[in-house]
């Protein structure tokens, strides 16, 4: 958060991102000074059931493999800024050979990952491709259920 000025406030929104982040190991990240914090806090204890993602093309795109959307749910406890990768992976379909302006690909998959109050939630986006190099250009929106 910036600074405040008085008679002003701070926008909070979940739908900001930040490009350029790898896990480590391929499992967990720490989010340090110049990541930010993109997580939101579990209100209550529960179970994240389900898992729900969205994507949208902005630019017209020829990778060169396919590429499809992933979408990962990273937890962590409440005083901690390392996140762990929890449950499946949700391939948002279809995977993309050729990718126009508006092409879009979106998935719902179950999920029984345990949640306690004050757990940070985060979901981390990427591509899976069999070339190295993959990109694609839009926005991605998703959603959890705890029940």
């Amino acid at each position: 958060m910036n600074a405040l000025i008085a008679n002003t406030g701070t926008l909070l929104g979940f739908g900001f991102s930040q490009p350029g982040v790898a896990l480590t190991g391929g499992t967990s990240i720490t989010l340090a000074l110049g990541i930010g914090d993109y997580a939101f806090v579990a209100p209550r204890a529960g179970t994240i059931t389900s898992l729900a993602g969205f994507f949208s093309a902005t630019a017209a795109l020829a990778p060169l493999s396919p590429v499809q959307v992933q979408i990962q749910i990273l937890t962590a406890p409440a005083a901690s800024n390392t996140f762990t990768v929890q449950g499946a992976p949700l391939l948002l379909t279809p995977a993309f050979a050729i990718i126009a302006i508006l092409d879009t690909a979106s998935g719902i998959i179950p999920e029984a990952i345990p949640v306690a109050a004050g757990d940070k939630v985060l979901l981390y986006v990427s591509l899976t491709a069999a070339s190295p190099i993959a990109a694609v250009a839009g926005f991605v929106s998703a959603g959890i259920n705890i029940v």
